[in-house]
């Protein structure tokens, strides 16, 4: 029998070695990519426990990095000169679009500047056709027509550019908004007199993104459309989904004189958000 048993053996040898290898890896089987597999095969330890049914697990890496909410559109607009404040067309909260007026000087005496500098305009323009009559408009003029020309003309331009300036001042009194938000703030008063500090402010609620500041042993870690998680201190216990959008091409420093790069985060978000909460992601 013992005979028969070594022939059989013989005769499968192969057979039998790759069974027991296959069984090997069943057994406990760690491919690349960190996940780890163990299969159950109703074996038991030393002790007699049952090991452990077959399990799955992803492993991954994070890290924490502390940021604030801010807008990628928002405008603090003031007055390029000053001026009596004469109308204000908004208030705080009041939602504003692109190309809307929200206030202006009075330009009572620019008005008067303009239409002088325009009867100047006038009448240089006149002289210089005086001056083309006169002469014929000729090509080979002599110095003394030359200089009677060109003093015409010098006077005209003049004029003109005085005229398109007081224009500039004039747009310039208007105060327009340049992007699509909301109000947040107005130190403008109608009846004073203002300089050039006083401002509205407007944010673009739709451009809120999470302004993360990420330490710059971190900085490898991170790449454009990574997931991100975010906590903000207004809403605890709540998390938000959100992506990289923008990467730092530079360290910036804090007050403290941390060094960090920013990184930009979209987040996803029904809450009503503002500027300047803070967080982390």
């Amino acid at each position: 029998m013992l005979k028969s048993l070594i022939t059989f053996v013989q005769k499968h040898l192969r057979l039998i070695i790759g069974i027991v290898v296959v069984f090997v890896l069943l057994y406990t089987l760690t491919p690349l990519g960190g996940t780890v597999w163990h299969l159950p095969l109703g074996k038991k330890d030393k002790e007699g426990e049952e090991i452990p049914a077959a399990e799955k697990k992803q492993v991954s890496r994070s890290f924490t990095a502390s940021g604030n909410i801010e807008a990628s559109q928002k405008a603090s607009l003031h007055f390029l000169t000053a001026g009596k404040v004469v109308w204000i067309g908004v208030k705080k909260g009041d939602s504003v679009f692109a190309g809307q007026a929200l206030a202006s000087l009075d330009v009572t005496e620019l008005q008067a500047s303009h239409r002088q500098a325009e009867q100047d305009f006038i009448a240089a323009k006149a002289e210089v056709e005086k001056v083309y009559d006169e002469t014929g408009r000729k090509v080979d003029e002599n110095l003394a027509e030359k200089v009677k020309r060109t003093s015409a003309e010098a006077k005209q331009n003049k004029a003109f550019d005085q005229m398109k300036k007081i224009e500039k001042q004039i747009q310039d009194s208007t105060l327009v908004s340049p992007i699509n938000g909301v109000v947040t703030d107005i130190s403008l008063v109608v009846g004073e007199n203002i300089g050039t500090a006083e401002t509205i402010e407007i944010v673009d609620p739709s451009s809120f993104y999470f302004k993360a500041e990420v330490d710059e042993t971190d900085f490898a870690k991170v790449f454009l459309g990574q997931k991100v998680k975010i906590m903000l201190d207004a809403f605890r216990g709540e998390v938000f989904n959100g992506k990289v959008s923008f990467i730092g091409n530079k360290t910036e420093v804090t007050s403290s004189g941390f060094s960090f790069v920013p990184v930009e985060i979209e987040i996803d978000s029904s809450k009503k958000l503002i500027e300047g909460l803070t967080g982390e992601a």
